[in-house]
């Protein structure tokens, strides 16, 4: 049987309530998840949470985007991992992930098996 991710903090910042509720679904029973539908309201949460193993970020949100949001949690979350999560994929948002510093960038709609193949790689290697 393949490793199944367990005892992580997930946090999930994504406006789209099936794709959040289904990650909660997916992860909730094993994981930590907090999940927020906009940026603001996630950096208020933060301080209250503790440590975060993962951030899954929408990269079009309300409000602030994912890239405007990632940027302000790198260098206080620097132990975290962060993951790019996307409906449109092109160039640019590419580069732009990789350059400022993503974990990986994901296309969406998923596989939840993948996602969290993913997920633990990241917080293993």
């Amino acid at each position: 049987m393949a490793q199944q991710l367990a005892d992580t903090s997930i946090v999930i910042v994504e406006d789209d309530v099936l794709i959040s509720q289904s990650l909660v679904d997916y992860f909730g029973s094993r994981n930590q998840v907090h999940t927020f539908n906009a940026a603001e309201l996630a950096l208020e949460a933060l301080p209250q949470l503790g440590k975060v193993d993962i951030f899954i970020i929408d990269y079009r949100l309300p409000g602030m985007n994912g890239i405007e949001f990632f940027k302000q949690l790198r260098s206080t979350h620097a132990q975290s991992k962060f993951i790019c999560i996307s409906g449109e994929m092109s160039l640019e948002l590419a580069q732009d992930a990789h350059q400022l510093g993503f974990d990986a960038l994901i296309l969406k709609p998923f596989d939840f098996t993948i996602l969290e193949k993913n997920i633990l790689n990241l917080i293993t290697a």
